[in-house]
């Protein structure tokens, strides 16, 4: 529920001076890995004018890169905080039972309306519509175009939400078919109260593109953080006297304040125009439906995973569902820091680049984008996995999940983790497409590969029940991945070997260092054991120590270029030569 998705805008003045003229030699090492240039041994003072120039232009595009991810990762960070600790609220007050399998189904009807008028990928169909007219000058049409779309949308998300509501029973039958009677009634019941919500999710995402459109991030970086707090209070604070629908309620004030009110001011101080507008015919309203149109038709796999997991899970003993909520929340929240954050900040980088014809530009900040994404989830992905269970007793065993339910939730969390770095890439190279304006190709890439994947779900939940459905979701999610991947790379003309070279070589890094931690926290064991607070932590901060040491020792051994580049986004310098 609330999908918060990206957006284009102009590129700013970092405010950085330019760098200080050198020889052409010399070429700083963003430029490098960004986008390398043929050197001149004997170069002429043309030559090095226009070498500097491309060495600043990279530069700088590095630095607003950095300095976006550091502004949007600041954001999912603290919404992912806050996410994990819904989850948590839920445990305590709640735990993990069929109640909360019925909760975690209720959302899935919501979800399908916000997809169906691609409430998720707002700001990738509208966001290019509404700069081709604000970036030229012509910002009444522009304010047109939003007025049109916010009117025609929202009046067409009404009547689905009234429909919704008056069959939500039958519904409910569709999407969790194995539920006992009891179960459906709750989820029915749930899904009424959250379904309004999906309209303040639809206005407040038009809201937040606009304003990422003009390179605007903290309002729109405020609706999550809203959403969770609301969230986590009425759980906390009513869940002991209405039950389980007290986080229901939370979704619907959340979404209406952080999703919906907050924004409207957001866009108020951008001095929007709005007006009532069914100008259906305008050109920009209809370029919108037609970027729009494939990915409402499209069921993409990173839509069906979700729903897959609940369906097939309703089969299943009770908790089943829940318990792969939580696996899955907490592998999000590495790729949500980092993986969501790059892709947020790459994506209007390259489609301006897109929009301006820099192609080498734009295929630099792509694998910068990759690169970025690649070496900071697979070595967090690997470190998390080693310590799952540690991770696991340490964040839950204070809540009202037993034994039981700590050991099946550390297990699924580290079957997701295998797919965590593809979940990351997906999000750049979906973006890559939508940059070139083709919303079409990932769209049946992911539809094709959701209906074929469907029967591995059956299978592998027969075989192997929850365990199952979270090893299917890593395969289909890699494969995913992996086919965009080729796809937009040879598309490009970018050879596919700089970045497999890369992965392989993190990999292979995280994997050693993973080795350290591993063995570290088994003779820690011995001392004290994991199944404690204090030695779930005690083994998880040695661990996690050794093995970043282990890593920063190793990185530079095998060849990952960029790791000068992530120790100083870390410190804050950017890039450096």
């Amino acid at each position: 529920m609330g999908l918060h998705s990206t957006s284009n805008y102009s590129i700013p003045d970092t405010g950085h001076p330019t760098p200080n003229t050198l020889s052409c030699a010399i070429v700083p090492l963003c430029l490098v890995v960004m986008n390398p240039v043929a050197t001149n041994p004997n170069p002429d003072p043309e030559h090095c004018a226009a070498a500097e120039l491309m060495a600043a232009v990279a530069e700088k595009r590095q630095r607003v890169f950095l300095r976006s991810v550091a502004i949007v990762t600041a954001s999912v960070f603290l919404s992912r905080v806050l996410g994990f600790f819904r989850e948590w609220a839920i445990a305590h007050q709640v735990g993990a039972t069929g109640v909360t399998d019925a909760y975690y189904a209720a959302f899935t009807i919501p979800d399908i309306l916000n997809y169906l008028l691609a409430g998720g990928a707002l700001s990738i169909t509208f966001i290019p519509v509404f700069l081709e007219y604000f970036a030229t000058e012509r910002k009444e049409e522009a304010w047109a175009v939003f007025s049109t779309v916010l009117t025609v949308m929202t009046s067409v998300l009404i009547v689905l939400v009234i429909v919704a509501e008056i069959y939500a029973e039958t519904l409910t039958g569709w999407i969790a078919p194995g539920f006992s009677p009891e179960q459906r009634q709750t989820v029915t019941y749930l899904t009424r109260i959250m379904l309004p919500a999906q309209g303040f999710f639809f206005l407040g995402g038009v809201l937040s593109a606009v304003q990422y459109a003009q390179g605007r991030f903290l309002v729109p970086s405020l609706a999550p953080l809203i959403y969770n707090g609301l969230i986590i209070s009425a759980g906390m604070l009513l869940a002991r006297s209405i039950g389980i629908q007290a986080f229901s309620w939370g979704v619907l004030a959340g979404s209406f304040l952080g999703n919906f009110l907050i924004q409207v001011y957001g866009v108020h101080t951008l001095s929007a125009r709005f007006r009532l507008s069914f100008d259906v015919t305008h050109p920009g309203f209809r370029r919108f439906i037609r970027l729009s149109l494939p990915i409402m038709l499209g069921f993409s796999l990173i839509f069906v995973d979700d729903w897959a997991i609940r369906w097939f899970g309703s089969f299943l003993v009770p908790a089943s569902i829940t318990w792969l909520g939580y696996g899955k929340t907490l592998m999000r929240v590495v790729v949500a820091i980092f993986g969501q954050a790059a892709g947020v900040a790459s994506y209007p980088i390259m489609a301006r680049l897109v929009a301006e014809k820099k192609w080498d530009e734009m295929k630099g900040g792509l694998e910068e984008a990759m690169r970025h994404v690649i070496l900071t989830i697979v070595p967090l992905s690997v470190l998390a996995a080693v310590l799952s269970r540690q991770i696991v007793y340490f964040l839950f065993s204070r809540t009202r999940l037993g034994p039981t339910d700590i050991e099946q939730t550390a297990l699924a969390m580290t079957l997701f983790l295998i797919g965590a770095a593809a979940w990351g890439v997906q999000a750049i190279l979906g973006r890559g497409f939508y940059a070139l304006g083709d919303t079409l190709t990932p769209t049946l890439i992911g539809t094709g590969l959701a209906l074929a994947w469907l029967p591995i779900y059956w299978y592998s939940a027969q075989g192997y029940e929850h365990l199952g459905l979270a090893a299917a979701s890593s395969l289909g999610i890699i494969l995913y991945a992996l086919v965009l991947w080729i796809v937009l790379y040879r598309r490009l003309e970018i050879p596919l070997s700089g970045v497999a070279g890369f992965f392989a070589r993190t990999t292979a890094a995280s994997t050693a260092a993973a080795v350290v931690a591993f063995y570290s926290a088994r003779w820690l064991d011995t001392y004290v054991t994991w199944q404690t607070m204090t030695g779930s932590f005690a083994q998880g901060a040695a661990a996690s120590f050794l093995f970043l040491l282990a890593f920063s020792i190793l990185a530079p051994l095998v060849g990952i270029g960029s790791w000068r580049q992530l120790r100083g986004a870390v410190a804050g310098k950017g890039a450096s030569g």
